[in-house]
């Protein structure tokens, strides 16, 4: 007896679907994807690096659980966990999110894509710069971008904030409790 057979392979291009895409990758983003994949979530984290601007920060004491840290330490504890319970990493700058039937597909700059059924926003925040000598050099050394974070740092000093908006007058107002002198330094006339 013979068989005749014929198989027709048939090509489709699969593709992961990811149950969770997280865009950034600071402590907010490890935070989720930490969350994300201890609920036995598929979890993609998109970052252009690990940690954000907590980077800059060289002394953390406000941290619970801790005294005495910098943040590019604090961030690798994050990055750790979060890969101890499955969380993947891709490193590129996201150049597009779109809504696609029922998923989203992120495509980065480098024209690479993936889906997910969830996309979580984290992207962080760029300080301004002010471009003024010394700034880069002193970020995180006696230059700070968050009041809230650093102002205790600076007890019985003088100090200077450069700006004009909200942030800016929140901040004199807190630092004028700790500080010994609050400059404000403005560089528009309203």
């Amino acid at each position: 007896m013979s068989f005749n057979c014929f198989i027709i392979v048939i090509r489709k291009r699969f593709r992961f679907m990811y149950d969770v895409i997280i865009i950034g990758g600071g402590a907010a983003g490890l935070t989720a994807a930490i969350y994300t994949t201890r609920r036995k979530l598929s979890t993609l984290l998109i970052s252009v690096d690990i940690g954000g601007q907590t980077n800059l920060t060289q002394h953390i004491e406000n941290y619970p659980g801790y005294t005495d840290l910098s943040g590019p330490k604090l961030m690798q504890i994050f990055e750790e966990q979060a890969k101890s319970f499955g969380t993947e990493i891709i490193f590129g700058k996201v150049a597009k999110v779109e809504k696609i039937e029922h998923s989203f597909r992120v495509k980065l700059s480098n024209d690479e894509e993936y889906e997910g059924k969830t996309v979580i926003m984290t992207p962080g925040k760029v300080p301004r710069e002010l471009g003024i000598p010394g700034e880069k050099k002193f970020i995180g050394r006696g230059v700070s971008t968050c009041a809230t974070c650093d102002a205790p740092l600076f007890p019985g000093k003088d100090v200077a904030i450069a700006g004009g908006g909200n942030s800016a007058l929140d901040a004199a107002e807190y630092l004028s409790k700790i500080a010994k002198k609050v400059y404000l330094i403005h560089r528009r006339t309203e």
